[in-house]
């Protein structure tokens, strides 16, 4: 049986990226949200593979007000009448927050 090798390694890639995301933000998990937002935005710019120099990064990086941006256009959802979310993957899933046993307590 012979494996597909290109799934396996772009999943084990992705993982490895967001894995040291995770860590990053582990690690100054003490930042407000805004400056972690940031922090994200300037690890992914620095690990690619021709970074800019320092001062055109700063220049490139979104400033606040562009976050806030990002923030309002994100939550901005379609309202629905019968109050089920308005696009998919945006609801609650049972299953994210309960463990299905075959056990009562």
């Amino acid at each position: 049986m012979v494996k597909n090798i290109l799934t396996l390694t772009t999943n084990n890639a992705v993982e490895s990226v967001n894995a040291r995301l995770r860590d990053m933000l582990r690690h100054h998990r003490g930042l407000p949200l805004m400056h972690r937002i940031k922090a994200i935005f300037w690890w992914c710019y620095m690990h690619t593979e021709n970074p800019l120099p320092p001062a055109e990064i700063i220049r490139a990086m979104p400033t606040d007000d562009d976050v806030d941006g990002l923030f309002a256009a994100a939550s901005q959802g379609s309202k629905r009448e019968d109050g089920a979310p308005g696009e998919y993957g945006t609801g609650i899933v049972w299953e994210e927050f309960h463990m299905p046993t075959n056990y009562r307590c």
